[in-house]
């Protein structure tokens, strides 16, 4: 309760207009010798001197009366149960009453000296109280009730007061358990705050018997009993409530309570803000859920759209098909379907090469891949590794082995061969060699660049570069030395051999950091030298070097350029004796845009499509007068046609220069000094062919990768005077290329 209003608001009490009357009208019932207070008195007759005794005798009498008055006028005018009264009494016009007022006074003051320290002890019964049920008064000076181990009761005087008594069952307050289930307190404003919950006062007054000749009550008593189940848990709210509760102790010190109001307010400010900014966390965090919720539907509806998009567009886009310029083969076709071929799983396995080569827009594809994919590999500053790049150790050259290599000089006398009447008839064969050795199996594919696996890309712009990783060993030296050595015991020495084991570019133009990191090319081109017997070693490695700043080599593709071919043939001319004309009798011809075959073996590198190469060949002055045809792989079917093809394209470039690999090539040059070169070569040797024209009366270029016949017969029936190997050393560091050499020796 805020005040004695909502006092009588809450708890419904009897009119106080209507008691204030009946105590007045009670009041004005006293009598003074036998008549009420309120007339007014007549004035005494007036008296004989015989009357004195009786006149004194009637004022001793009415003194008695007059203490008799004043006695019961302050046991009307106190409650029997306290100190303090319950009305003032209106003052007789009779009676002087003033030291009973001054005397009610002091005693007024005892009792509030009296509350203060029950209110004091009623604070530590609170604190004290650990039963279940507690009864709890009503005091006038606080807005809900402390709880006491007593039953006190309260009563109501006129002026709507109220004060404690002992117990009086007339109206009593009981507050059941199930009242707390069953209404919310916060809700329902029908009582004083008792234990955090609002309660509603109970009338239970039954009025009493009372006999007709009673007087009227002087005061109106309620007696209200509150009992209420406290639980222990409840301690902390109800502490909380007493301490908010405002108490009727001497006022604070104004500045003091400033700083109390102060720190109250800042407090609930505080608390506010708090509140707040909970209220805006869950706020936040269940629109960030909704939010979440949002995204993951969004982006599972997007991936399957993708998914099932990506599905359809490759059933229904058209497919590439034929031959694809990046990586220089034909793609997959769709297989025939037969019985066998179902049942033993290739109709099946065909299917899925054909779907996975013949993907729509692979070449865009293939490049947005390596854009995504560019982090992959090994970096090493500007250099970029594709592959699983391992790491070699050094060999180290045989000092005495390398002494022992005796130099061989070529024979440049004309010799009477079998190739002056040797005819062109396609009907002619080649004889098997008889020796014991076998043909080893070897790989269907055996074309440049496979093997090595590991692709550098360094430099950026216009000096990009990609080259193959070299790892040859000096065992697989040795096994290339020995086999051709073979090819010069078969021969005899009326034939003059060369061995020319082409560096690639990473001799040149591998990074410094990784030099190391790789087989040295000029050891083992000085090791395979070292190895072989009676044939003339082309080393070229030293005459390359000096020329690294010029274009000789291909910065897309695994092949040299034209330009350095050149200044290999150089050294062979030099040692096989023939006519070389300079660089400057021959016709410059360039086709732009040229990336080779290291733009597929670097998993499509973006920067070397960026900066493509130019492929620069060079026609001699004779080239008119050169004749040049054509035959399949078994030396038939001859074709005539010319020594360049100018519409070559692409990363098919490099067949400019004799077309395709897979073919025998006879160039009559007209030169007639009888002298017959037959060339086994590798890819790398196409380029050198041109250089030679002046210098041999017939050339014959052989791929020893593509040849089905008996070498060593094949050369005795064109009447070889000179036999080039002009191979790439990769190709001559690799057992299997190796092996196949071997094989069409003895085929």
């Amino acid at each position: 309760m805020a005040n004695n209003k909502d006092f009588e608001k809450d708890f419904k009490l009897p009119d106080t207009k209507a008691l204030s009357e009946a105590y007045t009208e009670y009041l004005d019932s006293v009598t003074f010798g036998g008549k009420p207070i309120g007339e007014e008195k007549k004035k005494p007759e007036a008296v004989s001197m015989a009357k004195v005794d009786e006149t004194e005798k009637s004022s001793t009498v009415h003194d008695e009366i007059v203490e008799k008055i004043v006695r019961k006028n302050k046991a009307l005018s106190h409650s029997i149960w306290t100190d303090e009264p319950v009305l003032k009494p209106k003052k007789s016009v009779w009676l002087n009453t003033d030291d009973d007022n001054e005397e009610a006074l002091k005693k007024a003051e005892k009792v509030e000296n009296s509350q203060s320290v029950q209110k004091a002890q009623e604070k530590k019964a609170e604190e004290k109280a650990s039963d279940n049920e507690v009864i709890i008064p009503f005091s006038k000076e606080k807005n809900h009730i402390n709880g006491t181990k007593k039953e006190i009761s309260v009563a109501v005087s006129a002026d709507g007061t109220v004060k404690k008594l002992p117990n009086k069952k007339n109206f009593v307050l009981k507050i059941p358990d199930s009242y707390y289930r069953e209404y919310d307190a916060a809700a329902q404003d029908k009582g004083p705050v008792i234990a955090g919950k609002r309660v509603e006062i109970i009338d239970k007054r039954s009025p009493e018997k009372k006999p007709e000749n009673a007087q009227k009550p002087s005061r109106v008593e309620a007696t209200i009993n509150v009992r209420v189940p406290v639980q222990k848990e409840q301690e902390p709210v109800r502490k909380a409530e007493k301490k908010a509760e405002p108490k009727s102790e001497p006022k604070p010190d104004p500045v003091e309570k400033e700083e109390s109001d102060a720190k109250a307010e800042e407090a609930y400010r505080k608390g506010i803000e708090k509140a707040k900014k909970r209220r805006e966390e869950r706020e936040k965090a269940k629109k960030n859920n909704i939010h979440e919720l949002e995204f993951n539907v969004i982006n599972s509806v997007v991936c399957l759209l993708i998914v099932f998009g990506v599905f359809a567009a490759l059933l229904v886009m058209k497919r590439e098909s034929g031959f694809i310029q990046s990586e220089n083969r034909n793609l997959a076709t769709f297989p025939k379907f037969s019985l066998s071929s179902y049942f033993d799983g290739d109709f099946t396995s065909g299917i899925t090469e054909y779907f996975t080569d013949t993907v729509p827009n692979r070449e865009k594809l293939k490049s947005f891949c390596s854009d995504f994919t560019n982090m992959l590999g090994i970096k090493l500053n500007d250099t970029v590794i594709t592959g699983d790049f391992k790491t070699v150790e050094k060999e180290e050259l045989d000092q005495d082995k390398i002494a022992k290599t005796t130099t061989v000089t070529a024979f440049t006398g004309s010799r009477t061969t079998t190739a002056d009447t040797k005819t062109t008839d396609t009907s002619t064969t080649t004889k098997k060699s008889t020796e014991s050795e076998k043909v080893v199996d070897v790989p269907d594919n055996l074309d440049d660049g496979q093997w090595e696996g590991d692709v550098i890309v360094s430099g950026k712009g216009e000096n990009v570069r990609a080259m193959g990783a070299y790892y040859g060993t000096f065992e697989n030296g040795d096994k290339y030395a020995n086999t051709i050595n073979k090819w010069k015991a078969d021969l005899g020495d009326s034939v003059n051999v060369y061995n020319m084991s082409i560096p690639t570019s990473a001799a040149y133009y591998m990074p410094n950091n990784l030099k190391d990191a790789v087989s040295d090319q000029k050891d083992n081109i000085d090791n395979i030298a070292a190895g072989l017997n009676g044939i003339i070693n082309t080393d070229v490695y030293d005459s390359l070097a000096e020329h690294t700043k010029e274009y000789i080599y291909s910065r897309t593709d695994h092949h040299w350029q034209p330009l350095g071919a050149y200044y290999a043939a150089q050294v062979f001319a030099d040692q096989s004796g023939i006519d070389f004309p300079d660089l400057d009798t021959y016709d410059k011809w360039e086709i732009d845009g040229f990336v080779g075959t290291m733009y597929a073996y670097s998993n499509y590198n973006s920067e070397l499509k960026k900066y493509p190469d130019k492929f620069i060949y060079y026609k001699p002055d004779n080239n008119d007068d050169l004749t040049v045809k054509y035959y399949d792989t078994e030396f038939k079917n001859p074709v005539e046609s010319t020594l360049f093809f100018d519409y070559a394209e692409g990363v098919n470039c490099y067949s400019a220069i004799l077309n395709v690999d897979q073919e025998i090539a006879e160039i009559d040059t007209g030169v007639d000094n009888g002298r017959v070169l037959v060339v086994f070569k590798d890819s790398f040797g196409n380029a050198l062919i041109p250089f030679f024209t002046h210098g041999f009366s017939k050339i014959y270029v052989c791929d020893f990768r593509y040849f089905d016949i008996n070498a060593i017969d094949f050369c005795k029936e064109v009447g070889c005077t000179d036999l080039l190997f002009a191979i790439s050393l990769t190709s001559c560091s690799t057992p299997s290329k190796v092996d196949c050499l071997n094989n069409i020796r003895i085929q």
